[in-house]
């Protein structure tokens, strides 16, 4: 069995530590050599145009001749693009019409279940127990009236004797 020695920190290579991989002296060197490289390409170009009319006329000329294919090509990528995407929208819209409308049905179907489901239980079974409730509270008021009664009945006598005796 292979034994697994680990690396210190500083040991580890720019792949396996990415985030060191940009340093600053690193941005430093790629900035420097960025604008040093930019003025010399414009001295060489510069040197080449001055060189020779004919030899530069016809260098420009291939570079303009490949600089107008490489357009024609991208053009023709970003048309060839353009056609892919448009297709691509309307296939997206064709399966959200198709997968939604379903879902929509689906929902109204249970929808109207529930709908259904609540007339059934309100007529079946809320419907009956709110009766026997106001049955029940009409029972309890008759029966504390009569109480009631009975209370006045039985304080109006001894209310009689009590003002009789004074």
């Amino acid at each position: 069995m292979p034994e697994k020695t680990l690396q210190p920190e500083a040991q580890k290579t720019g792949a396996e530590n990415p985030s060191g991989f940009w340093t600053l002296q690193r941005i430093v060197i790629a900035a420097s050599g960025v604008l040093i490289g930019i003025p010399l390409l414009v001295f060489v170009i510069g040197v080449l145009l001055a060189t020779g009319a004919e030899q530069t006329a016809s260098w420009v000329q291939a570079v303009r001749d490949v600089f107008i294919m490489t357009m024609v090509l991208e053009v023709m990528l970003i048309v060839i693009s353009l056609a892919v995407l448009i297709m691509q929208i309307a296939r997206l819209a064709n399966l959200i019409k198709n997968e939604t409308q379903p879902i929509f049905e689906d929902a109204q179907d249970a929808a109207s279940a529930a709908k259904g489901t609540v007339r059934f239980v309100g007529d079946a079974v809320i419907e009956p127990i709110i009766k026997i409730g106001a049955f029940l509270a009409g029972v309890r008021v008759l029966i504390r009236e009569l109480a009631g009664i009975r209370r006045a009945i039985r304080h109006t006598p001894q209310e009689e004797r009590e003002h009789a005796g004074e």
